[in-house]
């Protein structure tokens, strides 16, 4: 439509319309009735949310296995979470044999954090009154 133009309704298309002088005003809508309406909708998104997770999810897995996304394109949504699920138990796997490692060096540090903790704890509590830093 031409910009100055201004569109002209039918008497018909004007008494269709909400918002015209003619309508009966409508009676509000109760609380239960608006979430009715408005579930489809918000189901749409929430499925959206979850398709657009899933996506994600999708190339973060396969990058981390180091799989051609190309050979994959067509995965299964319970493909992509066996497979995150998957990967998940590794790591966590891996995890588990490193803390359980009985390395020396790793040992070494640990006690000497803990001492440099524990310093520094006794040299805070030696400046606050009424704090007794001496052992019992």
């Amino acid at each position: 439509m031409p910009a100055g133009t201004f569109e002209r309704t039918s008497p018909s298309a004007a008494a269709a319309s909400p918002a015209s002088a003619y309508s009966t005003p409508e009676k509000p809508r109760s609380l239960s009735e608006s979430r009715k309406s408005s579930k489809p909708i918000m189901e749409k998104r929430r499925r959206a949310r979850i398709n657009e997770s899933l996506g994600q999810l999708k190339t973060l897995i396969l990058d981390a296995l180091k799989k051609d996304s190309s050979r994959h394109s067509k995965l299964e949504k319970a493909d992509i979470l066996e497979m995150t699920v998957k990967h998940l138990r590794n790591l966590q796997r891996l995890q588990i044999a490193a803390a359980v490692n009985p390395d020396p060096s790793v040992l070494g540090k640990y006690r000497t954090g803990f001492s440099e903790c524990v310093g520094e704890v006794t040299r805070f509590l030696s400046t606050c009154e009424g704090v007794n830093t001496e052992k019992p």
